[in-house]
């Protein structure tokens, strides 16, 4: 936002202290983030893992299904014009 700061004709050293503190904040959340993910890595893998193996092989049979279709009303649909 230091364009938003810069129009707005915010003092840079007040600016700097507020651009500190919240890079300050954002890296140590990501951080404890990161930290408490990791802990917990092996559960969220092994859960998540299984399910979007699932939702990617239900989202495969939908494709395959819908191209099938749309094929087989293209084709009806060419044949009635033919006629």
């Amino acid at each position: 936002m230091p364009a938003l700061a810069g129009i707005s004709q915010m003092p840079y050293p007040r600016f700097l202290a507020f651009n500190a503190a919240g890079g300050l904040v954002w890296g140590t959340g990501f951080v404890l983030l990161g930290f408490l993910a990791g802990n917990s890595y092996e559960a969220v893998a092994k859960t998540v893992g299984r399910d979007i193996a699932l939702v990617i092989a239900l989202l495969a049979v939908a494709t395959l299904i819908m191209l099938r279709v749309r094929k087989a009303r293209r084709d009806l649909h060419s044949t009635a014009e033919d006629e």
